[in-house]
């Protein structure tokens, strides 16, 4: 059985975008280049984990408002470090040499608020609203890494 390669009945309507011997022009609209468009993905994806995770730490941080005990704690810890390792990983386009300083400066903050709310969450020695300011601190400065 012979293999039929091209319908020749379609032959006259194929047209030609460009003259012979010019480089062909990318259609309006298009990308740039193959690589742009990578990178516009790759901004696309690393904003949704960012904001999934952040969504995770906040949910996190609502239940163990709800429900103050150590195993709460362990999964909120558990999230903020999932964004804080995300974020660091990814090596997020920091501005400058400044901007790094600053970023560590947040995340030691943030491993000192954690510690401070083991230590009352164990002790039991703060009360339930000046665990909810942390959170809120907590979320606070995340939110601001995320931007």
């Amino acid at each position: 059985m012979p293999l039929r390669i091209r319908d020749r009945s379609t032959a006259g309507q194929i047209t030609r975008s460009r003259t012979p011997g010019q480089p062909a022009t990318r259609a309006a609209g298009a990308p740039a280049s193959f690589a742009e468009a990578l990178t516009t993905v790759q901004r696309t994806v690393a904003q949704q984990d960012l904001d999934r995770l952040y969504m995770d730490v906040e949910e996190q941080g609502r239940q163990l408002l709800e429900d103050p005990s150590p195993d709460g704690l362990t999964r909120y810890r558990s999230s903020i470090r999932n964004f804080i390792a995300y974020v660091v990983k990814n090596g997020l386009k920091l501005r400058s040499a400044i901007a790094q300083r600053e970023l560590h400066q947040i995340i030691d903050k943030i491993d000192e608020e954690l510690l401070s709310m083991a230590d009352g969450l164990i002790a039991k020695e703060k009360p339930l609203l000046e665990l909810a300011e942390k959170v809120g601190q907590i979320n606070g400065m995340i939110c601001d890494m995320k931007a």
